[in-house]
């Protein structure tokens, strides 16, 4: 029901607005982030109708009410009661107009909410509460048998044609005024003049604008104006502010209008009733009706249920989060060219040398691959392929027309190649440092394979720690504002070490600056020998683990990659070795109570659960795909990642072992498989120590392979050395077959791939 609600108060709005269910007094629209708030119900409570006026009735506000109503009214010490009542009399004048329909819905939403006594007028006569409680209960219910005098009958019919919200305000401070003066003479408000004396019958109800009054150039005026000054399409009215510059308008369905949430904003206290002052909700002026509906909302509310928080995908600037591959190189080598002029040539030229013997090596492996991905790919294609019979006789075969109907000649069709591309992004944390070389030599296998079966291709690397303009910093500053309700994300940067774009000269290139950068943290060098590690490019240092924000910058990235290569099918591979940086929460705005800027707002970033609210589920959703996820954690956006590119296949890499060794432990398996015994643990862990890897199907993945670390990593090329010359055959056989084993098994990333693509 929650997503047919939703889609009906998009239509309803016109614009694609937010409907979210918290743990709030009432509903609310938040004019600032689009915002329509409905508060958990019991579903015993919560009837259709009643659930159709509320929507509709925030609509309304969505509509027409302004963001600084309220504050307007704060200001001008209001009473809050009053102002509700003439403004919800107004937005749902505006709504029957706009959308007849919503008449009926509306009568038959506050018929439920009566026999639930919403007006808190059960067993009483309501001919005898003050004007605005009656008139707030005729306006809502259409009531035939209430009564107003001819003197009440003139403010019935202002309440009934107002068409802005300063009319609102200047009808309620007049109208509060005139009963605090008139009270006396009010007390009594049955004259004898029953026949005459109800404002409006059925009939009219039904043929006017549904506000049920019967003065009837009222009527058609608020109805007139709802399609012109009031605004027939939404976001046009006069008076309606509909930019994301406004909060919380305070004004709801049932009165209460303050969400439960930003009571620290604008408490009930503060708002047009200042102790003292006129508008003090405790004078006998005052709308009761207004309390009793806030009390029988309340009673229906599911008060058990966790709280929500919601969050919206943002849209992300590659420009500002994407380091292209030219700037990389470019910074690279400048820094290492400054370092071989400052500390000499011997680590240079023995480094440069190594990328090149790291390239020749990999050439025989590359190819035995390619030969593997072209078997692959011929099976798959054949195990796709149709035979179909044609319309010529096949001349071979029409000397046995006797015996057989099959004389026709037949074709084989195959299906053509899917044409593939492939996103990799690697964690570039500081706790990968003690196996970021097996990692470097993994990726340039990759590469090396990409180019040689022409597959499109980017490597990026995820980041906290780069800042542009050769600013140095760790993304510790405020996330820039996006809008009310995204998500807001920190300071990170997507570093592209490797493209299909690059020219040869940039790609060997960035392969040597990587080997002389993983150099600074290998386990053991002769530096005498070698020459002593030149530093790394500050700005290229490893930090922290943004994984998270970085998925959702691939939501962006990913699909802008397949439009420029023009591939059919994305393959994505997340390579990292821990959990990802919490999010920062949801950007939202805060009213200023106090001071010089008292009534403007300022910006704010509202904590998500996992981080400070271990008590709320947390609902994200991405506005381009228009899934809807629970949760704030990596499968979550994974998930969104995958429905904003339909059919592309995500794969994890993670990275447990430590030391020398790499072995995995135990603890890092439990880490990641929460609900297994010890004993399956145990099992877990035998089988990736001894074949390299272990598969998981979880974690929001397609497939997801746990690797050793240390020099598990890195590339295998033994086998056939100089001492196997002049060896038997029997022998040469056995080592070339060891050394294409360990070609293949110390590549897991590549051989995975290869089965993707093929």
């Amino acid at each position: 029901m929650m997503k047919n609600k939703s889609t009906l108060a998009k239509l309803l709005s016109n614009e694609d607005i937010n409907v979210v269910h918290k743990q709030m007094d009432t509903a609310y629209f938040n004019s600032k982030s689009r915002e329509l708030g409905l508060p958990i119900w019991k579903d015993e409570e919560m009837t259709k109708d009643i659930y159709d006026l509320m929507v509709c009735h925030e609509i309304g506000h969505a509509l027409w009410t302004p963001l600084d109503m309220l504050e307007k009214s704060s200001v001008r010490k209001l009473n809050h009661g009053v102002v509700n009542i003439i403004e919800d009399a107004r937005i749902e004048g505006f709504v029957k107009s706009k959308y007849p329909g919503a008449i009926g819905v509306m009568k038959r939403g506050y018929n439920d909410l009566v026999a639930k006594d919403f007006f808190g007028t059960k067993n009483e006569d309501i001919n005898t509460f003050n004007l605005i409680d009656r008139i707030n209960v005729f306006f809502k219910s259409g009531d035939d048998t209430i009564r107003f005098s001819d003197e009440e009958k003139v403010w019935v019919d202002r309440v009934a044609s107002v068409k802005t919200e300063d009319e609102v305000l200047d009808l309620a401070e007049e109208l509060y005024k005139w009963m605090e003066e008139n009270a006396p003479e009010t007390d009594n408000h049955d004259n004898g003049e029953a026949d005459g004396s109800g404002i409006g019958d059925e009939n009219e109800e039904e043929t006017s604008d549904g506000n049920g009054t019967s003065g009837g150039d009222a009527d058609d005026s608020a109805a007139d104006d709802s399609g012109t000054e009031a605004g027939t399409d939404a976001g046009t009215g006069e008076g309606e502010e509909l930019d994301d510059t406004n909060s919380d308008d305070g004004i709801s369905g049932n009165g209460a209008g303050d969400d439960a949430e930003r009571n620290d904003d604008v408490d009930d206290s503060d708002v047009g009733n200042p102790e003292g002052g006129e508008g003090s909700e405790g004078s006998a002026s005052s709308p009761k009706t207004d309390k009793a509906g806030t009390s029988t909302m309340d009673a229906m509310r599911d008060k058990a249920a966790s709280d929500r928080i919601y969050a919206n995908i943002p849209k992300v600037d590659l420009d500002n989060i994407v380091v292209g591959y030219k700037t990389v190189v470019s910074e690279f080598n400048n820094h290492y060219g400054a370092e071989k002029v400052a500390n000499g040539d011997v680590f240079f030229d023995k480094t440069k040398e190594e990328a090149e013997t790291l390239k020749k090596d990999s050439k025989k492996t590359v190819a035995y691959m390619v030969k593997e991905f072209e078997m692959k790919k011929a099976a798959d294609q054949y195990a796709r392929a149709s035979v179909s019979k044609t319309g010529s006789l096949d001349m071979g075969r029409l000397h046995t027309y006797k015996f057989n109907d099959d004389i026709f000649k037949k074709v084989t069709t195959l299906p053509g190649a899917t044409n593939h591309g492939l996103v990799m992004m690697v964690d570039w944390s500081g706790s990968m440092a003690d196996n970021i070389k097996g990692t470097i030599s993994q990726i340039f296998n990759l590469v090396w394979f990409c180019r040689k079966v022409n597959i499109p291709f980017s490597v990026v690397a995820f980041s906290d720690v780069y800042a542009r303009g050769g600013a140095y910093g760790y993304g510790r500053e405020e996330p820039t504002m996006t809008k009310a309700g995204d998500i807001a994300m920190k300071k990170f940067n997507l570093l592209e070490f490797f493209s299909s774009d690059m020219t040869a000269s940039e790609e060997n290139d960035m392969i040597h600056n990587l080997v002389m950068y993983v150099a600074r943290f290998a386990r053991f060098r002769d530096w005498s020998k070698d020459g002593y590690p030149y530093s790394v490019p500050r700005k290229y240092n490893m930090g922290g683990t943004p994984l998270n924000d970085s998925i959702i910058a691939l939501m962006d990235f990913v699909p802008a990659f397949k439009e420029k290569t023009g591939v059919q099918k994305v393959n994505t591979i997340i390579l990292t070795d821990g959990a990802s940086n919490s999010i920062a929460g949801v950007h939202d705005y805060k009213l200023i109570t106090e001071g010089e800027e008292k009534g403007s707002h300022m910006e704010v970033i509202s904590p998500i659960s996992g981080s400070y609210r271990f008590n709320a589920t947390t609902i994200i959703k991405d506005p381009v795909s228009g899934k809807t996820v629970e949760g704030s954690d990596t499968p979550a956006f994974l998930e969104l990642l995958k429905a904003r590119v339909p059919g592309m296949n995500v794969i994890g890499f993670f990275i447990a072992g430590t030391g020398k060794s790499g072995r995995v432990d135990k603890r890092s398996l439990y880490y990641l498989l929460p609900g297994d015994g010890m004993d399956a643990i145990m099992e877990k862990v035998k089988f990736l120590n001894k074949n390299k890897y272990l598969a998981i199907a979880s974690l929001g993945y397609d497939e997801y392979y746990v690797l050793p670390g240390g020099n598990s990593l890195e590339i295998v090329d033994e086998g056939l050395g100089d001492e196997m010359i002049g060896a038997s055959k029997a022998k040469l056989k056995s080592a070339f077959g060891k050394s294409m084993k360990g070609k293949v098994a110390s590549r897991p990333l590549l051989n995975k791939f290869i089965k993707l693509v093929a």
